[in-house]
């Protein structure tokens, strides 16, 4: 395994029945990781240093990167 997503952080248009875990909970599950994370979920290219500050290699998104 390369990488997995941890998702969704926050609430999600795309998914809007989804329970966002919420930074402290992701950062919780961040530090049990001995694989590189990426945060999915209602993030974007502006929380790159929150989640990096949480402990994700960065963030992951469609509608955050690109209009659909």
């Amino acid at each position: 395994v390369d990488f997995v997503t941890l998702s969704p952080v926050q609430a999600t248009q795309t998914h809007p029945h989804a329970t966002p875990l919420g930074w402290e909970r992701a950062a919780e599950l961040l530090r049990a990781s001995n694989i590189p994370v990426y945060l999915l979920g209602g993030v974007g290219p502006q929380d790159r240093q929150r989640a990096w500050q949480a402990g994700a290699q960065g963030v992951a998104g469609i509608r955050a990167f690109w209009p659909v």
